[in-house]
């Protein structure tokens, strides 16, 4: 996340500023197998305007089937349009033990990260954020996709 900068006003008057333009993330964690797509599930609502700045999953475990495709991707939408111009997966390297993956950082195997599009990722105050998780796999993989976290960093419009 990027750091605000100083300086504020002392006293209440800043700690007002700060609490009036301070942007946490969205975060929605599910706990459990992922044996199926989730579509339009809330992540969460804008307290002012704004923009998306990041969004990224991470999994607990990332599943394993060395015979069949197994993968996940993620869609992050404004009000029902997504803010995407590529979505963030996992999915499973056959030989690889299930293990904790995550799309937040580069380097892992099997794993795209998610590019924002500058031209759909503002949103208002009182807008919803929506998530998709797109689950490609057959009936039985030898283990399952678990324990997801799935979240929107976001950073408010300021003047």
């Amino acid at each position: 996340m990027k750091e605000m900068q100083g300086p504020f006003p002392a006293g209440v008057a800043g700690l007002k500023s700060i609490a009036a333009n301070n942007l946490p993330p969205l975060f929605v964690s599910v706990s459990g197998n992922l044996t199926s797509s989730v579509s339009g599930a809330p992540i969460g609502a804008a307290r002012c305007a704004g923009r998306v700045r990041k969004f990224w999953f991470t999994l607990g475990a990332s599943g394993k089937d060395d015979t069949n495709p197994l993968q996940v991707s993620g869609e992050l939408k404004i009000n029902g349009t997504t803010c995407l111009s590529t979505r963030p997966s996992i999915g499973h390297i056959s030989g690889e033990a299930s293990q904790h993956k995550t799309t937040l950082v580069t380097g892992d195997t099997g794993m795209t990260q998610a590019v924002i599009d500058g031209d759909a990722n503002s949103f208002s105050a009182g807008d919803i954020f929506t998530y998709d998780l797109d689950l490609v796999r057959t009936a039985s993989p030898d283990t399952e996709i678990s324990s997801i976290v799935v979240c929107a960093e976001l950073e408010p419009l300021i003047g």
